[in-house]
This record gives structure tokens, C-alpha cells and sequence, in this order.
């Protein structure tokens, strides 16, 4: 069925363009698998996440046929179709003409949190549940949270979900808290629910993230009074930080254990969680301030924690609202092959390149896997010649869904396209991070965006998508291999060309 756009306007390249007297769109269309219409789908336009957006966006859901209309505003290009058992997909406005086809996710499972909120006698909690509840587990179209940022990144596998919220009070650690002692908070904490895990936190496997229970809490995460030193700096406050905490009753058993203190933005949150998501098989990809150029903005396990950055107050809160609120989505390689030690491998159509040339194209590696015999991949790898076991990872970027967070109040060439990496898993430490990806940069030597900046100024690897267009870069170079921007579509594919020049073979004798 062709999806029908009724609006005092047109429908052209995949965009809606809005004439002078233009007040919105009302669009009509069907979800399919492919052969029969699929009832039940929550479809929105995929919007800027917020963590607390003035407006709840339209919604639809399908009938029993499938169909469904919406009304749009001018400016949304992009559909966010979602069911549970279904694979998510971000649909731009070219793919609207047709039926929306989905794609089932056999391994969708749901994950629950247990919350231990810990105040001090000198510190009471400042953030109410309510509020909290809306940071880790909205379910609320584009609203910023936890719980939809990671149904986002897992393309509707993981929904997570409130298991307990439980309040403990002490006076064990006096002023001043600094992190040294946080271990020793996560001790008090396991002692104190020591038997005492409520009904429903225990559904998966916290290694691998398969579906039975383990023994330990899907998630343990430890919510502490007081202000992020992720932000603040100040030796007084306390950091997000990742435990696999042996237990104080059984050492040779660990729990993975998340703490991090009630004002912390989103991006800190999930972060942490996927280090404990996998059971610390996922590492922290940037090294010290004085070398910032590892994977910046473009993965959530560096600085795309903090995308999502509207003004510049390190010293005083609230900061939720402001700063990362729109963490990234981590790259391919991440979700594919480390995230619960590769579950969400399938989520990604991946294309090992094998010879010295390849040519094609990239599916944005946000939207669902392609169904068809043939699909595009949305990842592409070609081995590094140098090195064994290095590879450059090759994916496509655009600014839908959590992706759309701001840089330093900066838009402009190189936010979006294609991200080319260099990638050595040998690097993966459980312990200090050694740099396992570098982004090769599109464009080097562009100057410093205004204020507010990411800490350690990360900014240097904001425009590091390479693009066709004004002001963007085509082509780039990385060792031997060479890569080259051909084309690009309405549905957000590029067309690429790849060249790895291999060494000459000494003659023989």
C-alpha cells in the first residue's frame, strides 16, 4: 500500500517541504512482515529525546490490518515504528511511500533494576522518585531515559523496567566522600539486601545477557545523594563508576554493580550500565585529557556519553535537563560483538571485506537489519595488513533518535555520514583504558567550537564524518586503506568505495 501524505504542500526527495500556510501533515501507511499486516505498533516521529520535553509528540497504533494514520508536523522526517518481539526501525520520509516492513526480534526479554537510593545522614536526597523513575525507566515517546535509550541502541530487543526502589540512610560516611570510598558503599549496600532481592529482579543471565536467572539482580544500581564529580571536578563529589563487586558474604561470587549519584545525566547512567551489562566485557574507549582523539562524540563509551550539551555550568546544577541528555549510540563493533559478549550480534547486517577492493552500499547502522536475501550491510570491516587481528570499521551516522543530541551548540559538515575507525581489540582492558578505537577525523585542523565544550576537549573529533555536500570531505586515508563517498540516498544510505593497498610480496628467489 502506498502511504498517503494529505498536506497543502508536496512530498519530494524523500522530504516534506512546507509551503507559507502549512500547519501540518497527515500521514496514512501500513506495517507489515512482509506479507501480512502486523496490529499493535506504536509509531511516532522520531524527535530530539529530552528528559522532560514540553510536548508528548502524536502516536499511532496499528489496526488489525496494519494501518494506521498520524498526524506530523512539517519538520518531522522520520518514523520510529516499534512492537515488542519486533525488530525497531527509524524510517525516514523516502521509505514512507510503501508498506513499512518489520522484521521479528525473536530475543526480545525484559530486564528489571533494583534501585537502592542511599542518602546520608548530612545529605538527603534532593531528587524525588517521580523524577528519578523518569530518568531510568520513561517508556514515553522521545522522552529522554534509560529505559528508551537502550530499547533504542538494542532496536527493540531490551526493555528495562523498575524492579524495586529501596531507601537506606547512613551515617558510615561522613564528609568529606571522596571516591576512594565508594567501594566501601557498595560493600554497606550488599550487606544490607543480603536475601532480600524482591520478586521479578532476577530474569537473565548478567554474563551474556541470555534469558535465566543467575542468582544476582539483572541490574544492582546504587543512587547516591549529592552532585556528579563528572561535572562538578570537585574532590567532594562522587563519579559514576562500574563495579564486578565480590560479595561480602561469598568472595568468590561477583555481582556487576553500578553507582552513581542522583544528579548525574543520562549519558553517565548508561554508560556505566553497559559496562555492567556483560559483566565489564564492555571498555571505556578514551584515554587521558592530553590525547582526546580516540572515538570522541561517535560512542557512548567515550565522550558521547556527554553529547547532548546546551550550556556551559560546571560549578552549580541542575545539569539533567542540559547536558548529556542525549548520549550516542556506541558504534557497531560495540553492540555487535561486545555488548553481553556479542547477544545483539544478529541486530547488525556486518560485511567482512576479503579482498583489496569493495564497493557498495551502507545502510544507516541505526535502523533495523534489512529483510531480504540480500541486504545492505550496515557494517563493514576490512583487515588491517599491519597488524593481526586490527581491522578499520566503516559505518553510517545520522542524527535520529539519540543521535540527534547537540555538539557544543554546533551543527554543520562532518556531524553526520560516514565514520570510518581504526579498530584493535587487543587494547580491551578491564582496568585502564588503552585506546582500542581511534575515528579518523574528516576534518583536521577545524577550529575549537564556542562553549560549552565536552571535558578534555573532545571536541576535536565532533566533524569526523566524511560526506558529500559543501564544507564536507569525500575521501580519507588510514594506513593503506583509502575510502571514498560516491553517493548518497533519501534513505540515508551512502555509497562507498573502499581500496586497501597491500604490501608488495618480496620476489622470489
Amino acid at each position: 500500500m502506498m502511504i498517503r501524505a494529505r498536506l497543502a504542500g508536496f512530498l519530494a526527495a524523500g522530504l516534506l517541504l512546507a509551503g507559507p500556510r502549512l500547519r501540518g501533515v497527515e500521514v496514512e501507511g501500513r506495517v507489515t512482515d512482509g506479507h501480512r499486516g502486523i496490529p499493535g505498533v506504536r509509531i511516532y516521529p522520531d524527535r530530539q529525546p529530552r528528559v522532560s520535553p514540553d510536548l508528548d509528540p502524536p502516536e499511532a497504533t496499528t489496526d488489525a490490518e496494519g494501518r494506521f494514520r498520524l498526524d506530523l508536523a512539517p519538520s518531522d522526517t522520520v518514523l520510529a515504528v516499534e512492537k515488542d518481539g519486533w525488530h525497531r526501525d527509524l524510517v525516514p520520509a523516502a521509505d514512507w511511500r510503501r508498506d513499512i516492513v518489520l522484521t521479528p526480534e525473536p530475543f526480545h526479554h525484559t530486564e528489571s533494576v533494583l534501585v537502592v537510593r542511599l542518602a546520608f545522614n548530612d545529605q538527603p536526597d534532593r531528587v524525588s522518585d517521580a523524577a528519578l523513575r523518569q530518568l531510568l525507566f520513561s517508556r514515553r515517546p522521545d522522552v529522554a531515559s534509560a529505559a528508551n535509550y537502550l530499547y533504542e541502541v538494542s532496536k527493540g530487543a531490551l526493555s528495562l523496567v523498575e524492579g524495586r526502589i529501596l531507601h537506606f540512610r547512613t551515617g558510615a560516611f561522613p564528609p568529606p566522600r571522596s571516591d576512594d570510598r565508594k567501594a566501601d558503599m557498595v560493600t554497606w549496600v550488599l550487606k544490607r539486601i543480603h536475601g532480600h532481592i524482591p520478586p521479578g529482579c532476577d530474569r537473565v543471565d548478567n554474563a551474556t545477557g541470555a534469558l535465566h536467572p543467575d542468582g544476582k539482580p539483572d541490574h544492582l544500581w546504587i543512587v547516591t545523594a549529592g552532585d556528579p564529580e563528572t561535572l562538578t571536578a570537585r574532590d567532594t563529589d562522587l563519579r559514576a563508576d562500574t563495579w564486578l563487586m565480590p560479595l561480602p558474604w561469598d568472595p568468590y561470587h561477583r555481582w556487576p554493580v553500578v553507582l552513581f549519584p542522583e544528579a548525574s545525566p543520562l549519558g553517565n547512567i548508561v554508560h556505566e550500565a553497559f559496562h555492567a551489562m556483560g559483566e565489564e566485557s564492555v571498555d571505556d574507549l578514551y584515554l587521558d585529557c592530553d590525547h582526546p582523539m580516540t572515538a570522541g562524540i561517535w560512542d557512548l563509551m567515550d565522550a558521547g556519553q556527554y553529547r547532548g550539551w546546551d550550556r556551559d555550568h560546571p560549578g552549580h546544577g541542575p545539569w539533567v535537563d542540559d547536558t548529556g541528555y542525549s548520549p550516542s549510540h556506541p558504534l557497531a563493533w560495540i553492540l555487535s560483538s561486545l555488548w553481553y559478549r556479542g547477544r545483539y550480534r544478529e541486530d547488525i547486517t556486518h560485511l567482512a571485506v576479503k579482498g583489496r577492493s569493495w564497493e557498495g552500499w551502507i545502510r544507516p547502522v541505526a535502523r533495523a537489519p534489512e529483510a531480504g536475501p540480500h541486504p545492505d550491510p550496515q557494517w563493514v570491516t576490512v583487515p588491517d595488513p599491519r597488524r593481526k587481528g586490527r581491522f578499520w570499521s566503516l559505518e553510517v551516522r545520522r542524527p535520529w533518535g539519540f543521535d540527534r543530541g547537540r555538539v557544543g551548540g554546533r551543527f554543520g559538515p562532518g556531524y553526520q555520514g560516514l565514520v570510518v575507525a581504526l579498530v584493535d581489540p587487543s587494547k580491551l582492558s578491564p582496568d585502564v583504558p588503552k585506546g582500542a578505537v581511534h575515528v579518523v577525523d574528516a576534518h583536521p585542523g577545524t577550529p575549537k567550537p564556542p562553549k560549552p565544550r565536552f571535558p578534555c576537549g573532545r571536541w576535536q573529533l565532533d566533524d569526523a564524518a566524511f560526506n558529500l555536500g559543501p564544507g564536507e570531505n569525500p575521501k580519507g586515508r588510514s594506513g593503506p586503506l583509502s575510502w571514498a563517498v560516491l553517493a548518497t540516498d533519501a534513505s540515508g544510505r551512502m555509497k562507498v568505495r573502499v581500496t586497501l593497498k597491500l604490501p608488495a610480496r618480496p620476489p622470489k628467489r
